[in-house]
């Protein structure tokens, strides 16, 4: 009251109300009338009608609680919309009482749609205030600042404590930048004209802050000396100073403008420096970044290009964010959190994980050579992005390598190792199970209608033979064995069935003749080779084999009564001999022979005419069907076929016995099964069901990927605020507590923790993910992580060891290159300092591509995840080991002694040798591996070991649901 009254005495009530109309909280850190009228409406003030006016006044109090823009649905948003209405109401109440508008206009401004439309205010926040703003606009976190009286944070002068390690931020954005940057120039050249056309139309002015790190814009004054003694001098904009490029800071955008001139692997040559130095002239602009401050000297500079280029990194601890970087600007588009990627193979370990909670072990040995995949009738033809010398990796190797048809294939066995009752469960658990509704089971015929329209699960005759094909097989592997026809049997498990494989030979062969010309040499090639995975199938065989008895009697009826021998061939199929083996085929005309000759009538009656009646019936038996199956064994399995087919049609079609057998149930229900599991793990994006699933064909965000991984590792997945608010809670990540001004706690994030991964799992995947950095697609981190020097103390100790830190992580490229990621952690301190531990560790997620998903391609220069993301994601765990302290965390006694790995805790594990060279398959018989001896190839899993020296595996069944422990602290 007496600052009321002192206003008043100093100020009239017009002036009063001038000052509260440009002060009031709106958005952000925007406030007053004009950037309500421009955000809200994109109007000035004078432009404003009654009806926005009055929304403006009715939304003072509680500006967030009205506002549209900031709900992350539309539900959400409508609701806002409808709170405004009803506060404009109030405010046109108002002005109706006091005879400020009449009733007319009253009722006339009432009937009218308020219709949003936002503007662009005049301010910008970084991506971490901005993710602040999301945080402290919630409806939770207003709810709870009301109840404290505390209506309009702005001007509250409550305290907002972020989650953030400041220098950890502002470091992890320098790094961000330094690398698109690089990588930008490495696609794109630095070529004078472009780079000055480019900058000229650039809306941005750089960092406001001079300091170490800052990005800023300058101009070129002048350039001196040559070679080592160049100086460039840099007229810093923002009256900044001046700053010098010396030849060290010349030398990154050397190199990468050298690899796109040239090549990959060309390297930086005399003159090299000065080619660069061509490109640029005093009064050019420049992009550049602060190496050094030095005191009454110059600002030493390092020249970087602005990059087209785009990318996102990301730290969190515990569902909590530490750092972020979403590009380069620090503002709008906040690429770690709202930019939805394709983050390639980086999801493969989500199919690994999956399939070890469904019974499989990191030690199968899954198929990765090329196949055809069917599902829903659609032919899926995966394509590794390298060349594999292994027919058949375990899954540890397969994600070592980043195996792309391994991992299909295993998706599409997701529920191989699952009893008919535990597929029965997690059908039921993903939605795919009859339902139960108030007791009552879901009646069959509604079940049916579901099952068929909504997952287009059809049920036909084929597809039932299809089904019993498959279960013929798997029942006759004792029947073979014991017949001594383990050869065969092999070949017999490799045999589809070839349901619609003619359709699909058809259509390449369509593909072919119509669009030849336009294909490139690569693509026809592909096509071709297509087309030979779609020639050997069972019922390719079932035809030869009825081919064979007509040819059988034909010939027989020719040695009776002497008829042409055209007649044994009226099939298109012919009967060949191999000389080198002895062996009879019976084979069509398409397809290779090899050192097979064709017999004629004359031959085979010769060959008949030596033979008894019983070596007769073994010749015909034995007649191999197009190079693969004998005669016998093909008979075995359709007469097993045929008994599995009686036994599927005599049972109810879409009843979940059945459906538990058919492939496209089975893939659709495992496909499930990973995008619920998904969800768990913090994902919200939508997921598309596809057998592409673990190459990356899904969009995700930087936050929800990176969180996945952290789930992954250490089981347990933390989110933060109430789950069931109207808005998105992932902002609430950033925030750690809002405090009054006399430090009284006014609100919490409240951490909600739940567990998806059991230990043995976690455990497991864990190594796959270890392996990957020490062998396959990461390891540039085992040279580029390194613990720091701090020349004294443990830091001194520690360096001189020259340890290897122990690092989880997954590259992921996009296809066609769009986007390149890698996604991992560092581990914490154990307690005695001996060893590091998955508990109190950082997770960390990078990704780079430009925003309208370019192929970042350039002659041989491809853009993978390990050369684009996993540098800055090295570079970010470097600074995490020098902050974080971790050296005079460490014992380096010990350590000189016992090396440098992770503690885990004994679940019974076993450490099983590989065979690298055999696609990491466990060695025979089998070796125990010391887990000190980090570099031995190795797969730290589950099982036991035979008197005989084999390695059984262990398998289990813990699908989320039976792990998951949600819990509030």
């Amino acid at each position: 009251m007496l600052f009321a009254l002192r206003l008043e005495y100093y100020y009239p009530k017009e002036k009063i109300f001038e000052f509260y109309a440009n002060q009031f909280y709106v958005s952000g850190n925007g406030h007053g009338l004009g950037v309500a009228a421009r955000y809200y409406f994109d109007k000035v003030p004078s432009e404003l009608s009654l009806i926005e006016c009055a929304f403006i006044a009715g939304s003072v109090k509680r500006p967030n609680y009205y506002n549209p823009f900031i709900k992350k649905t539309e539900q959400a948003a409508e609701l806002a919309r409808s709170r405004g209405k009803t506060r404009l109401k109030y405010v046109l109440d108002k002005m109706q009482n006091l005879r400020m508008i009449d009733v007319f206009t009253y009722n006339e401004t009432l009937d009218l749609d308020l219709e949003f439309n936002k503007g662009k205010v005049g301010y910008d926040l970084d991506y971490a205030m901005e993710l602040v703003r999301d945080a402290v606009s919630s409806t939770e976190v207003l709810d709870a600042l009301e109840t404290h009286e505390v209506s309009n944070i702005a001007t509250s002068g409550v305290r907002v404590i972020t989650t953030i390690d400041r220098e950890l931020q502002e470091k992890t954005l320098a790094i961000l930048r330094g690398e698109l940057s690089r990588l930008d120039v490495r696609l794109r050249g630095y070529e004078r004209q472009e780079v000055q056309a480019e900058l000229a139309n650039l809306d941005y002015s750089g960092d406001s802050v001079l300091r170490k790190s800052a990005f800023l814009f300058g101009q070129v004054e002048s350039i001196e000396g040559k070679g080592k003694n160049i100086r460039i001098i840099v007229s810093l904009d923002k009256q900044f100073g001046q700053g010098v490029v010396d030849s060290k800071g010349l030398s990154k955008l050397v190199t990468a403008r050298v690899k796109w001139q040239k090549n990959l692997w060309s390297k930086v040559g005399k003159g090299d420096q000065g080619k660069l130095v061509s490109q640029l002239q005093p009064g050019d602009k420049i992009w550049v970044s602060v190496r050094e401050v030095p005191e009454d000297e110059p600002v030493v500079l390092d020249l970087e290009k602005y990059p087209k280029l785009q990318g996102g990194a990301l730290v969190i601890k515990d569902g909590a964010i530490k750092s972020m970087a979403g590009g380069t600007e620090n503002r709008f588009f906040n690429r770690a959190f709202h930019a939805k990627r394709t983050m390639g193979s980086a999801f493969k370990p989500l199919v690994y994980t999956a399939a070890m909670q469904l019974g499989w072990n990191s030690a199968d040995s899954l198929k990765n050579s090329r196949n055809i995949f069917v599902y829903h009738n659609q032919p899926y033809f995966p394509r590794p992005d390298h060349t594999s010398p292994y027919g058949w990796v375990s899954m540890s190797w397969a994600g070592v390598h980043s195996e792309n048809v391994a991992s299909v294939w295993l998706l599409s066995h997701l529920c191989d190792q699952l009893s008919t009752d535990q597929l029965s469960e997690v059908a039921s658990k993903v939605g795919l199970g009859p339902k139960i509704i108030d007791g009552t089971k879901e009646p069959y015929r509604s079940y049916r209608a579901r099952i068929r329209d909504r997952y287009g699960i059809q049920i036909t005759r084929e597809v039932l033979r299809t089904t019993a094909y498959r279960l013929a097989v798997e029942n006759l592997e004792t029947d073979f064995i014991f017949d001594g026809m383990m050869r065969e049997y092999q070949q017999l498990k490799e045999l589809p069935y070839g349901l619609n494989y003619q359709k699909f030979y058809r259509d390449i062969n369509k593909k072919l003749d119509k669009e030849r010309k336009k294909l490139k040499k690569h693509e026809v090639s592909e096509l071709k080779f297509r087309k030979t995975l779609l020639t050997n199938h069972y019922l390719l065989l079932q035809s030869l084999r009825k081919e064979l008895k007509d040819y059988r009697s034909l010939s027989e009826q020719f040695a009776r009564f002497g008829e042409a021998d055209s007649s044994l061939t009226s099939g298109g199929a012919s009967l060949y001999v191999d000389r080198l083996s002895g062996e009879f085929h019976f084979k069509g005309k398409r397809g290779k022979k090899d050192n097979l000759e064709r017999m004629d009538h004359d031959e085979l009656l010769n060959h008949l005419a030596w033979l008894d009646d019983v070596e007769k019936r073994q010749f015909w038996e034995n007649i191999r069907l197009n190079a693969t199956l004998s005669v016998g064994a093909f008979d075995m399995v359709a007469e097993q076929l045929g008994y599995e087919y009686k036994k599927l049609s005599d049972a109810l079609p879409y009843s979940i016995e059945v459906l538990s057998q058919v492939e496209d149930f089975r893939i659709t229900v495992g496909l499930y099964y990973l995008i619920r599991f998904a969800e768990q793990l913090g994902i919200k994006s939508s997921l598309e069901p596809v057998l592409s699933f673990p190459l990356g064909s899904n969009v995700v965000s930087l936050l929800e990927a990176t969180r996945m991984y952290e789930g992954l590792i250490t089981g347990h997945v933390t989110t933060f605020g109430d789950s069931e608010q109207e808005e998105s809670n992932d902002s609430m990540a950033i925030l750690d507590r809002i405090e009054s001004a006399e430090g009284e706690i006014l609100f919490q994030p409240k951490p909600v923790i739940k567990q998806v991964v059991d230990a043995k799992t976690r455990m497991s995947i864990g190594n796959v993910l270890e392996n990957i950095v020490k062998f396959g697609t990461g390891r540039r981190a085992n040279k580029a992580v390194k613990f720091p020097d701090d020349d004294q103390g443990n830091g001194a100790s520690i360096a001189d060891l020259k340890l290897t830190v122990p690092l989880l992580g997954k590259t992921g490229t996009a296809n066609r290159y769009t986007n390149a990621s890698f996604l991992g952690y560092l581990p914490g301190i154990a307690e005695n300092g001996v060893a590091m531990t998955i508990r109190d560790g950082y997770a960390m997620g990078v990704y780079v591509g430009f925003d309208n998903n370019e192929p970042m391609r350039r002659n041989t220069s491809r853009i993978t995840g390990s050369a684009g993301a996993l540098p800055t994601w090295c570079e970010i765990a470097n600074l995490l080991l020098l902050e974080q302290n971790y050296t005079s965390r460490l014992d380096p006694v010990d350590l000189s002694f016992n090396g440098l790995g992770i503690k885990r805790d004994d679940l019974g594990q076993m450490n099983v040798g590989v065979e690298p060279k055999k696609g990491g398959k466990v060695t025979e018989p089998v070796s125990l591996v010391s887990e000190t001896a980090r570099f031995q190839p190795s797969i730290l899993t589950f099982g036991r070991t035979t008197d005989t020296g084999r390695f059984v595996m262990d398998r289990h069944f813990q699908p989320f649901w039976k792990t998951a422990v949600e819990t509030e602290q």
